[in-house]
């Protein structure tokens, strides 16, 4: 495990302090959230970019369009 230094003014330390007070967590774990939910975005976008090189723009456009219809008919 590696360690990563961050510095920040006094006010950005209060402010990371009292968010996770808030969420009933530790700054360490609050950064580790933060980070987890970076890298999970970045290799979602790296799959969907995947697909999408290898996909049907027409099959895509007519599930998208049956989402759709099903969301309408429940509201």
């Amino acid at each position: 495990m590696k360690t990563i230094p961050y510095r920040c003014d006094d006010s950005r330390h209060k402010a990371l302090l009292g968010a996770a007070r808030s969420n009933g967590t530790s700054v360490q774990r609050l950064f580790d959230n933060f980070v987890t939910h970076v890298i999970t975005e970045r290799q979602a976008e790296a799959r969907f970019l995947i697909r999408q090189k290898r996909g049907n723009p027409a099959r895509g456009r007519k599930l998208l369009a049956e989402i759709r219809h099903r969301i309408k008919s429940r509201a």
